[in-house]
């Protein structure tokens, strides 16, 4: 009774103040009715139930737009990894857009496939080693500026990881690591401590990032996008330069993209590394017969070429450590990866906003360890020197 009747007061006491705003919710749900996919070396499976389901909420009162978008097929048990998109916008100049929040850093001319994502958003049976991909999850602030009525929109970026490293008073970074310590037992480095961060600190990171559209016509669009990222510890900064092109007519769809990028990661990072180069090239089309009816190609290739880091044991404070074998099996090690798939598939449109896609895709990875090539095992190499089928079914639905 006294929790009820101190909440009447609150609500009785306290002003009461109305706005109005227009919501609108919008997504996309991409339901598996009956894949099988068939990986060498491995058995093959029928995959069934839910391949992508994300939700994106819309507020907008005059010039002020807040969006939230969950990703709610992501793995839920990492923090905040349902938000991938929480930012805000405003348009009170004319053809200036000023945004800040968490989300997608924009220089890539992202497109999707035909049963599949595209490699830079981690569409792959046999898992590629490419760092540069779709930069989601990611603090930023941005100022965009033209319209497509102008002929083109450019958006500059300034970024940072959602997660950051922690340092001690003397600026040395802690690690998560097991053992005793002692130089014939030396603790085991599995990883950095870190921890989620709502801002970044330009002090222990920084990213920019660019994109421009040029519009031509009604169907045409070119994109030219850089990416620059370096974190406190990293030996090297990273980049990359993507250029994209696209075309959508009512009859015929074409998209290309290619890209460039150079990474270089701190020694305990996730998927680490001292220097890598990728090269990534996509070619697609869509061309639909008729209103109802639509046959889809789509070709993709990546290289990579990989140069570990060089792990020794060190003492710090009278503790020496050691790295985790997943980080030491690599020391010094080059690896190069050659990953490419060709796909098509038949979309029959059930709606306006809804389509049933069939289609198979063909896959095929290359490795080699310091130019050993054909190893059927290669230790932190997903499926090495293997190819891959998939036929696909599923159900889209956009709302």
């Amino acid at each position: 009774m006294r929790k009820l009747f101190f909440a009447v007061l609150a609500t009785t006491l306290v002003p009461s103040f109305a706005f109005s705003f227009d919501t609108s919710l919008k997504g996309f749900i991409a339901l598996d009715a009956l894949n099988y996919e068939k990986i060498q070396r491995k058995t093959g499976a029928a995959v069934i139930g839910i391949g992508v389901l994300d939700l994106k909420v819309f507020a907008e009162q005059e010039n002020m737009t807040a969006a939230i978008k969950l990703n709610i097929d992501t793995n839920l048990t990492v923090q905040n990894s349902i938000f991938e998109e929480a930012y805000a916008s405003y348009r009170g100049i004319r053809d200036w857009r000023i945004s800040l929040g968490k989300g997608v850093v924009k220089f890539q001319n992202l497109h999707w496939g035909a049963v599949e994502n595209t490699y830079l958003d981690g569409g792959s049976l046999l898992g590629t080693e490419n760092g540069w991909r779709k930069v989601s999850n990611k603090a930023f602030a941005s100022v965009g500026y033209g319209h497509r009525s102008r002929g083109f929109l450019n958006i500059f970026s300034l970024w940072g990881d959602s997660s950051e490293v922690s340092f001690d008073d003397q600026n040395r970074p802690y690690y998560t690591a097991t053992g005793t310590g002692t130089t014939q037992s030396p603790k085991t480095i599995s990883a950095y401590s870190s921890r989620s961060v709502p801002a970044f600190n330009t002090s222990k990171q920084l990213g920019l990032a660019n994109k421009l559209e040029l519009y031509r016509g009604q169907d045409w669009t070119f994109t030219a996008g850089q990416i620059y990222y370096k974190s406190k510890l990293s030996p090297k900064a990273s980049y990359a330069v993507d250029f994209g092109l696209n075309k959508d007519g009512n009859d015929f769809e074409f998209w290309v993209d290619m890209l460039y990028g150079f990474s270089s990661k701190a020694p305990f990072d996730s998927y680490t590394t001292f220097a890598k180069n990728e090269y990534f090239l996509q070619m697609g089309s869509q061309y639909h017969l008729d209103e109802i009816w639509s046959v889809v190609l789509n070709t993709e290739y990546l290289y990579v070429k990989d140069l570990g880091h060089t792990y020794e044991n060190f003492t710090v404070d009278s503790i020496t450590y050691k790295a985790d074998s997943r980080y030491s099996d690599k020391s010094g090690n080059t690896y190069r990866s050659t990953n490419y798939k060709i796909e098509s598939a038949i979309q029959y449109k059930l709606s306006k906003s809804s389509f049933i896609t069939t289609g198979a895709l063909y896959e095929r990875k290359l490795v080699s360890k310091n130019r050993v090539k054909d190893l059927s095992f290669i230790k932190g190499v997903d499926n090495p020197n293997a190819e891959a089928f998939k036929l696909s079914s599923s159900i889209s639905f956009w709302f």
